[in-house]
């Protein structure tokens, strides 16, 4: 969970662009040579993709750290006290009381920080040739993303705040049972509503290319009744392919700019990655890996949001104004437990990679697939350690590519 009041749910946004492809053959297909080359030669990794990651991370870290400031500085300097005073001067329900001022914060949050998300999302996508959004597009999303985000956020902490006022001993427990019901039911509802609300998405068309990849869906044991195409470029120029949804409301999206950039062995060993994650559970077992962590990041807030908002002069855990320091405690817990969260999310993918290698007829097509990923979306093949542990839910596209090269002989 991020400390943002508008990114507790997460917001995956897609800008990127052309690069210039590796080298092939002369048949124009990428090699196992070609591939060793890469993994072993990080050099020649673009300088550009790498000026372009320091960039975004760079931007990242000092939203991150601003994000705290100003969490602390509305703390402490009375700001939140005074908020909430103005509605309950108004009215004397306290759920009104809670959904005003988490309206007014979250909108000034917003607010706040929207130079610095555009500067991120509009002017280094456009420095660097990655973006097919126009402003106005660009302002809409955002806005639409708010919306959707206050919307939760809301009803949220509606739900959180009841629970602490009435089971003060036990809400930790509720709590963490709620929070994984919620994930659920977003996932559940992610591919029919929440995609639409952004993207859209349509039945592959290339029907030879469909049945291809539903043979492989057969051959990988994974029920899919439909390939859909979602409609990237309007937006970006990355090219991507995701799973969303759990169980009947499943979907596995491929972009049409992924279409347009890779063979149809590329884009099948691309499909049978995310197969990957359907055949090995992969969705299940971050929800459950995840139920545990609410239990105990529950309970550990638990045992610190009491004590800390009397500490600092507030009636309790239940006082509304003490929701900037609920954030900060979720936020710190968030950012403390993040290299764990990245490092089982790295292990996943590369389970998924190697799922890959022996339900295609050319593994050596995900080298190759996953390189012009990479050259398009202008990815750092070789960041540093700490910016891998804590930031990179994917190994390095060079470590992908010789573990892939490495395996893909014993596959055959």
């Amino acid at each position: 969970m991020g400390f943002s009041p508008c990114g507790w749910f997460g917001r995956d946004r897609t800008r990127a662009a052309w690069a210039e492809a590796h080298p092939t053959d002369s048949g124009g297909r990428f090699t196992t040579s070609t591939a060793n080359e890469i993994a072993a030669d990080p050099k020649r990794a673009s300088n550009r993709a790498k000026r372009y990651s320091k960039s975004k991370l760079t931007v990242g870290v000092v939203k991150l750290a601003l994000g705290f400031v100003f969490l602390l500085a509305f703390l402490l300097s009375g700001a939140s006290e005074k908020l909430y005073g103005l509605f309950h001067g108004v009215t004397d329900n306290y759920h009104l009381d809670l959904s005003g001022y988490l309206l007014v914060f979250s909108t000034v949050y917003y607010l706040l920080f929207l130079p610095l998300d555009f500067y991120s999302d509009v002017t280094l996508e456009r420095r660097y040739g990655l973006s097919n959004q126009t402003t106005a597009g660009w302002l809409a999303r955002s806005a639409k993303e708010w919306g959707l985000s206050t919307l939760l956020v809301v009803g949220v902490l509606n739900l959180l705040y009841a629970v602490i006022r009435n089971l003060p001993d036990w809400w930790w427990l509720v709590a963490a049972i709620g929070w994984f019901v919620l994930l659920v039911l977003i996932s559940k509802i992610t591919p029919a509503v929440i995609v639409p609300l952004f993207y859209k998405t349509v039945p592959l068309k290339d029907h030879e290319l469909a049945d291809r990849l539903l043979a492989l869906a057969g051959r990988c044991g994974v029920r899919v009744k439909r390939v859909f195409e979602i409609k990237l470029s309007r937006e970006t120029n990355k090219a991507n392919a995701a799973v969303v949804g759990l169980g009947h409301q499943r979907r596995i999206l491929i972009g049409d700019t992924l279409l347009t950039l890779c063979s149809d062995d590329e884009i099948e060993a691309v499909f049978a990655h995310e197969l990957g994650h359907v055949a090995l559970h992969h969705p299940w077992k971050l929800l459950a890996g995840g139920a545990a962590s609410f239990v105990l990041g529950f309970y550990l807030l638990y045992l610190v949001l009491g004590p800390s908002s009397v500490a600092l002069g507030f009636q309790g855990p239940a006082d509304i104004a003490t929701v900037p320091l609920l954030m900060l405690w979720i936020a710190g817990f968030g950012f403390l437990s993040k290299p764990l969260q990245t490092a089982y999310s790295r292990r996943l993918e590369k389970q998924a990679d190697l799922f890959t290698l022996d339900k295609v007829e050319k593994p050596e097509t995900l080298a190759s697939a996953l390189t012009k990923l990479a050259d398009r979306n202008l990815a750092d093949p070789t960041p540093s350690r700490i910016v891998e542990t804590l930031f990179y839910t994917h190994p390095p596209i060079a470590k992908r590519i010789a573990y892939i090269v490495n395996a893909a002989p014993q596959q055959r």
